[in-house]
C-alpha cells in the first residue's frame, strides 16, 4: 500500500514539474517575442466558423502578412468572442512575430485607420465654427455686469 502512495506522489510531483516547465518556457518565449519581435500589418484572409465537440461556435481566423525578404507567412488564430469577433475578412491587423520564427507570430489587434482629413469647405466649416466660438469667449469675458 506504502508503495501505490509513493509511486502516486512520484507521478503527481513529476506532472506538477513538467507543467512548471511548460509555463516557464510559454512565459520565456513570450517575453523574447515582445522584447524582440517585429511588428507589421497582416490582412485577414478568411474567417471560417467551427463547432467544438462541446458544442461552442467558435472562429478560425487567418491571417497573411509579409516578410522582409518578401515571403508570405499565414497565421491562424482562434476568436471566441460570441459578439461577432475581433476579427473580420479583409481587415488590415498588426502582426506581432519573431525573426527567428516567423510563422508563429502573434495577431494583436486591429489597425485603427484615422477618417480623412477634411476637403476645402469641411476646413472653411471648421475655421467658422473655432471663430464663432473664440467670439464668444471674448462676448462672455469683457461682457459688462
Amino acid at each position: 500500500m506504502g508503495a501505490i502512495v509513493d509511486l502516486f506522489l512520484l507521478v503527481g510531483a513529476a506532472v506538477l514539474a513538467g507543467l512548471a516547465v511548460g509555463f516557464a518556457a510559454a512565459g520565456r518565449a513570450t517575453r523574447a517575442l515582445r522584447r524582440d519581435g517585429v511588428c507589421t500589418v497582416g490582412r485577414v484572409r478568411k474567417v471560417r466558423w467551427q463547432t467544438t465537440s462541446e458544442g461552442y461556435e467558435r472562429r478560425r481566423v487567418t491571417i497573411v502578412y509579409g516578410l522582409p525578404d518578401g515571403r508570405t507567412v499565414e497565421l491562424l488564430r482562434r476568436d471566441d468572442r460570441p459578439e461577432g469577433g475581433r476579427y473580420q475578412e479583409g481587415d488590415e491587423v498588426t502582426v506581432l512575430y519573431h525573426p527567428s520564427r516567423p510563422g508563429r507570430g502573434l495577431a494583436v489587434h486591429p489597425v485603427r485607420r484615422l477618417p480623412p482629413p477634411p476637403g476645402e469647405f469641411g476646413l472653411a466649416l471648421l475655421s467658422l465654427a473655432c471663430a464663432l466660438g473664440a467670439a464668444g469667449l471674448l462676448v462672455l469675458m469683457f461682457r459688462p455686469r
